[in-house]
């Protein structure tokens, strides 16, 4: 890469990364309008894992009063790309390329806990997994799969 290149970051892998070797607790992750509009919390950030809250609103419930499976993914495929952005360098990003998603149980409005891993970053594509629980943490209500492509942010 260049130093054009260099200079150039994800503001959104900046701000997990710097989390993460922090270890960083309960911060908002606002730095996007994805993560914004789930209120999402980076509650626990380690090596291996990461826990992100997300909060369902009112407006991703259905007719029968569980949230969209479309909401549920969301909250999964945002964690995974966390997960891979703490691990890379500067100037790269990462985005999905590949997202498998299974559910296990009905969700309803209020918060969900994220955990999120990644399982290996190659030089152009990661590979991450993560399961999405209740507020208890007590449930499963989704897990995921995905590949994200590796590339360097565009100046």
């Amino acid at each position: 890469m260049s130093e054009t290149q260099l200079a150039a970051d994800n503001p959104t892998r900046s701000c997990i990364a710097n989390a993460v070797a922090s270890g960083g607790r309960n911060i908002p992750l606002e730095i996007n309008p994805a993560l914004a509009g789930l209120s999402a919390l980076l509650v626990e950030s380690g090596e291996s894992e990461l826990v992100i809250r997300f909060t369902a609103p009112h407006s991703a419930t259905q007719g029968n009063g569980v949230v969209g499976g479309g909401t549920l993914a969301n909250m999964l495929d945002l964690a995974m790309a966390m997960a891979v952005l703490s691990r890379l360098k500067p100037g790269y990003t990462c985005a999905t390329v590949s997202l498998t998603i299974n559910m296990q149980s009905a969700g309803h409005q209020g918060n969900f806990f994220a955990v999120a891993g990644v399982d290996r970053v190659g030089r152009q594509i990661a590979f991450a997994h993560a399961k999405l629980f209740d507020a208890d943490r007590s449930r499963l209500i989704a897990s995921g799969t995905s590949s994200l492509v590796v590339m360097p942010v565009q100046a």
